[in-house]
């Protein structure tokens, strides 16, 4: 049985970001595959509670579970100061020696505790979610013969373009890269950004989504016009925004919405066509009584989760240039993209009362999904890289 270590600084279970469904599905096919998964995470960084770790437990997810601590908390000044703040200071000074703007995530205490599970452990791999952790198994002959492997997520250089100078981060992001064996890239655009000049070996792993059953609910018959599901961060807060601000106005009134995620929290309740859900843990049900998608997203980067799931259900899909991307075919996918408001609206109200345009876009929609993205057939390409 082969055995892993798995780092990811969120909880996969919550599912109310792209992020922590992607993991989640990394998650599923090392048990399909029968791996000994010892899962590690970090307790503030992915906000755990006591409950919250009984439930990964439980999931069987993995054999083994470990949260980590970045640093104690503040109950003892004392401790606090000469056990952490202390020890940590000299240990980010000792990084600095190569001057870099981009996001530091590990401490003394959090590297401490995790080489303390290297040491007691032989893994036949190591794998880390983001490049901002990497500095886990930097230099760290801990790691022994374990081929480590990184699943990127994001391309971070671009996430933190507004932070930080993009030639030194450009140039950070691709050292941290190369420190691994292996580089997964959710989206076609930064598997080729990342290989032109990366020393590791760039492998593309799409979002992979079980394949839902047939809806048996017919179209003419759903309930929402429309479903959007978002979290909140601050592309998608800009994206909604846009949505309502200058595309909403343009429908009529008589068209459904249905909204989930955390978004919500941004969508006034004064609409009488917006049925607002904070968090689904099943979004089966609600896919299955819309009509269509949309992804109006104008920044970002990697593959919109929400898309592909949209796709899964065979969902043709409205978005902006941005919600595309990381698809691997652009065109004839599902979707109708463009940034202008009154297009997008057309192409709207265009699904919704073009039966033939509509049926077209479906068929697009379920051959992109099944070709690149459905759950089996991207197990079988893990399976030549494990």
């Amino acid at each position: 049985m082969k055995k892993i270590l798995f780092f990811m600084p969120d909880n996969p279970l919550k599912k109310n970001s792209g992020n922590k469904i992607r993991a989640l599905s990394f998650l599923q096919y090392f048990k399909s595959r029968g791996f000994n998964v010892h899962f590690v995470s970090e307790y503030f960084w992915g906000e755990w509670t006591d409950d919250d770790t009984s439930e990964f437990e439980n999931s069987n997810l993995a054999q083994t579970t470990s949260v980590l601590y970045r640093k104690p908390f503040k109950r003892n000044f004392f401790y606090y100061f000469f056990c952490y703040v202390l020890p940590n200071f000299f240990y980010q000074k000792k990084l600095s020696t190569t001057p870099t703007p981009f996001p530091e995530l590990v401490t003394y205490r959090l590297k401490k505790a995790f080489n303390d599970i290297l040491r007691k452990n032989d893994f036949d791999y190591i794998f880390i979610n983001y490049a901002s952790w990497s500095t886990l198994i930097e230099d760290n002959k801990l790691v022994k013969n374990a081929k480590i492997i990184l699943d990127t997520h994001d391309f971070l250089t671009a996430q933190n373009q507004q932070k930080f100078k993009i030639g030194p981060s450009f140039q950070e992001e691709i050292r941290r890269l190369s420190l691994f064996d292996l580089v997964l890239a959710i989206s076609i655009e930064e598997q080729y950004i990342f290989s032109q000049f990366c020393k590791s070996e760039i492998k593309l792993a799409p979002m992979m989504i079980e394949k839902p059953k047939e809806n048996p609910i017919l179209v003419s018959k759903r309930k929402f016009d429309i479903i959007y599901v978002a979290s909140k961060n601050p592309h998608n807060i800009q994206a909604a925004s846009w949505f309502m601000s200058l595309v909403y106005p343009l429908l009529p009134k008589s068209v459904t919405i249905c909204m989930i995620g955390e978004i919500t929290q941004f969508i006034s309740k004064e609409h009488s066509n917006i049925t607002t859900i904070p968090f689904a843990q099943d979004l089966a049900t609600y896919y299955e009584q819309a009509k269509i998608a949309i992804c109006p997203m104008l920044s970002g980067t990697g593959t919109k989760i929400k898309v592909i799931e949209a796709l899964s259900y065979s969902l043709p899909i409205v978005c902006n240039l941005r919600g595309v991307d990381g698809l691997v075919n652009k065109s004839n996918n599902g979707c109708l993209v463009s940034d202008d408001p009154e297009e997008f609206k057309e192409h709207i109200t265009t699904l919704l009362n073009d039966q033939q345009e509509y049926n077209k876009l479906s068929l697009l929609a379920r051959q992109t999904f099944e070709s690149n993205y459905e759950e089996e057939n991207c197990y079988k390409k893990l399976d030549r890289l494990f």
